[in-house]
This record gives C-alpha cells, sequence and structure tokens, in this order.
C-alpha cells in the first residue's frame, strides 16, 4: 500500500494556519493563568491549576483546528469524553486536561488532519515540558517557616528586628506565646530570605545575639502540590 496516496498534499499555508492557532492560544492561555495567579485570594492556590488553564487553551485551539476538516471531530470528542468520564477516577485538573489533550489530538487524527495532529501534538508536549521545568504559575513568597523561643522582655526586639533585616527579605510574625513562667515566648515568622544567605547563619546569629533556643528553620519546596 502506498501510504504516500493516503495523505494529501501539504503546503505551506497548511502548516502556518494551525501553528499561528496554536501559539496564539499559548499566549492566550499564559496571560489568563497569569491573571489567575496575581487575583486569587485564599490558602489553596495551585499551580498545577494554572498549568491546566494554559493546556485547555492549547487542546481547545487542536479541537477547533480539527473541526475545519470534519465537524464530526467535535461530535467524536464528545463521545471520548463522555466515555472517560463514567470509566476513570479522575483526581486532578491536570490529569483530565491530558486526557482531553490526547482526545483530541486523536481526534484530529481520525478526521484526516494528519498537519493539525502532528502540530498539536507536538506543541502540547512542549508546553507541558515547558510548564514543568520552569516558574511559571509558582507563587512561593516565602520560603519557609522560622521557629525560635527567645526572652519576652522588651529590650530584645531591636536586635530581632536588626537580624531579620540583615538575614531576610520579608519575615511576617505568624504567631507569638508565652512559654512557661521563664520569662520566655516563642515566635513563629513567615520569612523570605535573601538569596545568598546561608539558612546556618541566621539560626547561629539567634542564638548567638539573642540567647534563642530550639531555633528551627521549615523550609519549603516551591515546586510541591498541596
Amino acid at each position: 500500500m502506498n501510504l504516500a496516496a493516503l495523505v494529501p498534499e501539504v503546503g505551506i499555508s497548511t502548516w502556518i494556519e494551525p501553528i499561528t492557532a496554536l501559539v496564539a492560544a499559548f499566549v492566550f492561555g499564559q496571560v489568563l493563568a497569569w491573571v489567575y495567579e496575581r487575583t486569587y485570594v485564599g490558602l489553596s492556590y495551585s499551580r498545577g491549576f494554572g498549568h491546566t488553564v494554559v493546556l485547555v487553551c492549547l487542546s481547545a485551539a487542536i479541537l477547533v483546528q480539527a473541526m475545519q476538516h470534519s465537524l464530526m471531530a467535535g461530535l467524536g470528542l464528545f463521545g471520548v469524553l463522555s466515555m472517560i468520564r463514567f470509566r476513570t477516577d479522575l483526581k486532578t485538573p491536570r490529569d483530565l486536561v491530558f486526557v482531553m489533550g490526547s482526545a483530541c489530538v486523536g481526534v484530529a487524527a481520525g478526521a484526516g488532519a494528519w498537519v493539525v495532529a502532528g502540530v498539536g501534538s507536538a506543541a502540547f508536549a512542549a508546553v507541558v515540558v515547558y510548564l514543568a521545568a520552569g516558574p511559571f504559575g509558582s507563587r512561593a513568597r516565602f520560603d519557609g517557616v522560622l521557629r525560635f523561643n527567645m526572652s519576652a522582655a522588651p529590650a530584645s526586639e531591636p536586635t530581632l528586628e536588626r537580624l531579620l533585616g540583615e538575614f531576610c527579605r520579608r519575615a511576617v510574625l505568624l504567631s507569638t506565646s508565652e512559654i512557661g513562667t521563664a520569662g520566655q515566648a516563642e515566635r513563629v515568622y513567615q520569612v523570605k530570605l535573601f538569596s545568598d544567605v546561608e539558612h546556618g547563619l541566621l539560626l547561629q546569629a539567634l542564638r548567638d545575639d539573642l540567647d534563642a533556643s530550639d531555633t528551627r528553620l521549615l523550609l519549603q519546596d516551591s515546586t510541591s502540590e498541596y
């Protein structure tokens, strides 16, 4: 069987339209994800959801390009997603958008839109790698939590402010509480350290200058989802 006879001749204009549509969807998707990240209010922000917004835009563009070749492509996608919806337990939006992306590419291939299927699958894979490897969508305003015990005397406050200003770009007091009857107080801060600061130096300075005890710095991984 001659495969070349099955594949229609492809000109430059055939490639330009899907590539332009996918690039535009990628850019506009990033704009929407950026607005979502900047305007989000709450404690359960998910970087993965920002990625999902971008990938959904890309998947929708692939589908529309495929439907230009055949309106049956749209009906085929609805059928595929309906089967997946009732047979698969998807735990995150990112899992769902991967299913949607693969279904769109499959529908495009089934409709004979070879260029759309090829360019779409390559673009989808490239955008996934870009989003996973880069900092896009990250919202790590703080590096971690600093916890220590120090004297509750007001005379210690200037020294504490000096140390935090020396080592931390930002420091927000989360809680303070007295410990027993020894005049000690526990302090808990969210901190954003200067990039060139060694974590051990901050803890050592607290112990030397404030006689702080039980000094702990709990660092968070900005790439983890909670």
